[in-house]
């Protein structure tokens, strides 16, 4: 499923014209990005949870020059999904 196909979802579900069910995803969607980059897990119970990892700087080999570089430190974003959610898919 992507946003357009989600967006058509809201719209019929929730008896929304197209506009204002692009508007209400876009609204849920820009509140949880502001969240994660504040620095905040993001908690949807029965969906699961975005949260901020941080990435220690690491040694690695470079794909192309087959030579030691070392990796930066960085944040990535890691979802878990709630036990709702594992057990509907088995």
């Amino acid at each position: 499923m992507n946003k357009k196909e989600l967006i058509d979802i809201v719209s019929q579900k929730k008896d929304l014209t197209k506009k204002d069910a692009e508007a209400l995803v876009d609204t849920v969607f820009d509140t949880m990005i502001e969240s994660i980059l504040e620095g905040d897990k993001v908690l949807i119970s029965g969906f699961g949870t975005f949260k901020v990892n941080s990435r220690k700087e690491r040694k690695g080999v470079s794909p192309k020059t087959k030579e030691m570089m070392i990796i930066p430190a960085s944040k990535t974003v890691s979802f878990k999904p709630s036990n709702r959610l594992k057990d509907a898919m088995n």
